[in-house]
């Protein structure tokens, strides 16, 4: 019952919903453009265990699992247990329902996992499905980051998918002010942004799967973002 705090974030890791990516050739050829790491999750979960069996099969690729719920939790290198800070949902919330049956799904199937405190920060698609609350002031968040740390979570999460919020520098230092905790900040960045977050602080930058979705060449597009965040890990 021990997280897997060993388990160490590249500086940019794509979030890809294996309902829309599910061939394990795109996956071959993310390890042959140098990525070590991946990040699966998504509303539905159907095809999930198969597409990461047939990616651990195929490819040398470490593979985080970020679930949906406690239905989404399978094998995987490590599983994500994302407690939606500021979340009015009693699924979604610390020691909530959702939560605590995800809890018990890792537990039974013996999966090494980790902690993780996620804050969403603007009107989001996230902020919809987790009856999120927005935090009035970077001051309160650096304090809900506090609490965190304090009992515990090594990981801290802050979801910025909204256009109208921009990345708060400020913030970010007050963040890396606190002890031990790895900072995570997920956005709809372009290769340029990610690593402008990144020389901010961020320490790893998570892009939401509707980027590659969207993208005319989701391959190249993961060829930028391996050249300007990752060539040098």
């Amino acid at each position: 019952m021990n997280p897997h705090l060993s388990y160490t974030f590249d500086p940019y890791l794509p979030l890809l919903d294996p309902d829309n990516f599910s061939d394990p050739a795109f996956y071959r050829e993310l390890e042959k453009i140098g990525y070590r790491q991946v990040l699966l999750g998504g509303t539905g979960s159907s095809r999930l265990i198969d597409v990461i069996r047939s990616i651990k099969e195929e490819t040398s690729l470490s593979v985080a699992l970020y679930p949906a719920g406690p239905d989404s939790v399978c094998e995987a290198d490590v599983v994500l247990m994302p407690d939606v800070m500021n979340s009015n949902s009693h699924f979604a919330r610390p020691f909530g329902s959702g939560s605590v049956a995800t809890a018990m799904n890792i537990m039974q199937q013996g999966l090494p996992f980790i902690p993780v405190a996620y804050i969403i920060l603007g009107n989001s698609t996230a902020r919809w499905y987790f009856d999120a609350f927005l935090l009035p002031s970077p001051k309160i968040i650096v304090g809900y980051a506090m609490y965190a740390r304090m009992v515990g979570y090594r990981y801290l999460a802050l979801d910025y998918e909204d256009p109208k919020i921009q990345i708060d520098s400020k913030l970010i230092a007050k963040l890396r002010q606190i002890p031990d905790i790895h900072l995570v900040v997920s956005d709809e960045f372009t290769p340029e942004t990610a690593a402008e977050a990144v020389s901010l602080g961020v320490q790893t930058a998570i892009t939401p799967s509707d980027i590659y979705e969207d993208a005319s060449d989701p391959l190249a597009l993961a060829a930028e973002f391996h050249d300007r965040l990752l060539r040098r890990t």
